[in-house]
């Protein structure tokens, strides 16, 4: 038992190693354009699997990586995932600028043979546009639709008593104005995320590379005109929103009446700048809690608010968060989210 235990921690601080290293390198490695910053932008697809899926960790300006530790771990960190001992569930409804709406459901449940926790997730995004022509640039009468989802599973398991690690393996499609004889891309992507509590207080720190995976190409073909010829061509294809973060949280006040959570994250994109994000989380009694955090160096988004209640019936824990964020010469944005655990 003492020599299974001792492979077992040096398992777990190779990971925890490897990790450390890709932290430094990836980076670098991974995106050469560091210095092009906001020059990236719109050079990957996929973009919606960045939005922000639940009101709690909206609320901390995003910066969730390193609090993950309820079933929504499971769209910010899936290692997170690994600190829930109930069955549980969490609903989410988006409201983006520009009448864009975005859904998110998950489920976990623990599998305590596997030191962990699996489980299922859907997203999906949508909006309508009228269609224009030349002739007709009030409308032809026709409308057509964006429609982006994704569809995984997670795994996550419990290495020691201070390193958590999990996965998601996901696919993703988008359909843009498959009516009027619009493109369909998909592909398969990953995300891979750690969690390690570092053995003072109760700091602890994350990484998480997400959406790692092969191009997303549009189907199909489009047909031009050439120096009088007809030219028949695919469509190139898009790198994904690869996203590598970072993150460190810790608690300076917990007891049974109050408890305090400050959070600080750094996001390197592939097809953006990067920023960092802080947030706190105030928590009277474990039932209500109140949030606020910022995110810096965003060129639109910036504060963001919210506020979750939390009680308890027959067995069964339920939440209600909400967050707002107010993003510049857009429009705000309200999350709304709904947390039970039986």
């Amino acid at each position: 038992m003492v020599e299974s235990n001792s492979r077992k921690y040096r398992y777990a601080y190779r990971i925890l190693l490897l990790c450390l290293i890709t932290a430094v390198l990836f980076p670098d490695l991974a995106f050469s354009q560091v210095s092009l910053g906001g020059q990236r932008v719109g050079t990957a697809s996929g973009a919606f699997l960045k939005l922000p899926l639940t009101a709690r960790g909206a609320a901390l300006g995003g910066a969730f990586v390193a609090v993950a530790d309820d079933v929504s771990s499971i769209g910010w960190n899936p290692a997170g995932l690994a600190s829930i001992s109930k069955k549980g569930a969490v609903a989410s409804y988006v409201q983006w600028f520009a009448d864009i709406d975005y859904t998110f459901a998950a489920y976990a449940q623990p599998w305590p043979w596997f030191s962990g926790s699996v489980g299922a997730f859907f997203g999906s995004l949508g909006t309508e546009l009228d269609e224009t022509t030349e002739y007709m640039p009030y409308g032809t009468g026709r409308i057509f639709t964006f429609n982006d989802w994704v569809a995984g599973l997670s795994l996550s398991r419990r290495l020691t008593d201070k390193l958590l690690v999990g996965a998601n393996i996901k696919y993703v499609r988008e359909e843009m104005g498959t009516e009027v004889g619009g493109p369909v891309t998909n592909s398969w992507l990953l995300d891979v995320g750690t969690m390690y509590y570092v053995g003072l207080s109760s700091v602890r720190m994350a990484m998480l590379l997400s959406n790692f995976g092969p191009e997303l190409r549009p189907s199909g073909t489009f047909t031009g005109l050439a120096d009088g010829m007809t030219i028949t061509q695919s469509y190139e294809g898009f790198t994904p929103p690869t996203t590598f973060k970072f993150g460190v949280a810790f608690d300076p006040v917990q007891n049974e009446l109050h408890k305090l959570t400050a959070s600080l994250q750094m996001n390197h994109y592939a097809d953006n700048e990067e920023t960092i994000q802080a947030g706190m989380e105030y928590t009277v009694r474990g039932l209500a809690a109140l949030r606020g955090g910022y995110d810096f160096n965003s060129d639109s988004m910036g504060l963001s608010l919210g506020a979750g209640l939390r009680a308890e019936f027959a067995g069964i824990d339920g939440s209600i968060d909400y967050s707002y964020s107010r993003v510049e010469y857009l429009g705000d944005v309200n999350i709304f989210t709904m947390n039970v655990s039986f």
